[in-house]
């Protein structure tokens, strides 16, 4: 589930500046106000509100491409690839193999219609997977435009062990916490746009006896690759629709 709250990282920075401005404070709040009215006094001119219906993504078709033929990258060779429905969402499951062998499962959801919000991708795969986690850090992925996606690393296991590398994809970025994703997706709604996501799961084979950072490198890598892929064969190639009409 996504969480509405304010991060607390921004909760605390607004306390850190009112302790250091106390006098400035009202002003800040002004000037929050005048963002906030900026993306509200066009609806109210034009009468179209957009937390009465989101903005819609155009081309959003281009993204079940995906689900049915699965990703290329380079150097790895595509074993399998079917569409398999996991939760309640259905997602592109692609067996690759790298040159030395070894087999990497990557499995990708696309947003399939304008209101779905991600949350429940990376329960729904644990509770199929039945695994144990273990430790967990963070990968800084790059993206084309100079930006950075945050994606979450550890180590899973049952009877095989795997590192798992986890992300939402998004134009210029992403994050493994969805909150990440909805405070910019509402701050776009106010500009009507849209911040498509694609979720990522990446299962590499880890040896029992490996540390999982023998296979950072390695890791990122591949999720670089996947980020670029995405970002330049699909997200870069929708757009948000300035005018919507009501559902029926």
């Amino acid at each position: 589930m996504i969480s509405r709250k304010i991060p607390a990282e921004v909760s605390l920075v607004l306390d850190k500046v009112k302790k250091k401005l106390p006098g400035n404070y009202l002003l800040l709040l002004c000037l929050l106000l005048l963002l906030i009215l900026g993306g509200i006094l066009p609806n109210l001119i034009s009468g179209h509100w957009s937390w009465a219906d989101q903005p819609r993504i155009a081309n959003i078709q281009k993204m079940q491409v995906i689900r049915k033929s699965g990703i290329e990258l380079s150097d790895l060779k595509t074993i399998d690839q079917s569409q398999g429905q996991i939760g309640e969402g259905k997602w592109s499951v692609q067996v690759v193999e790298s040159p030395d062998g070894k087999r990497i499962t990557v499995l990708l959801k696309p947003q399939d219609y304008y209101k779905n919000q991600p949350g429940l991708e990376w329960s729904d795969i644990n509770s199929i997977s039945h695994w144990n986690q273990g430790e967990t850090t963070e990968l800084s992925i790059p993206t084309q435009s100079g930006g950075k996606a945050t994606a979450r690393f550890y180590r899973a296991w049952t009877q095989n062990t795997f590192a798992v590398v986890q992300w939402y994809a998004w134009l210029g970025g992403g994050h493994y916490d969805p909150s990440v994703w909805y405070w910019l997706d509402q701050w776009a709604q106010l500009k009507r746009q849209r911040v498509p996501w694609i979720a990522v799961s990446l299962l590499i084979p880890l040896e029992p006896t490996k540390e999982l950072q023998t296979l950072t490198p390695f890791a990122l890598n591949l999720a670089a690759e996947v980020q670029s892929y995405l970002e330049q064969n699909v997200l870069s190639q929708l757009t948000s629709l300035p005018e919507t009409k009501k559902e029926k």
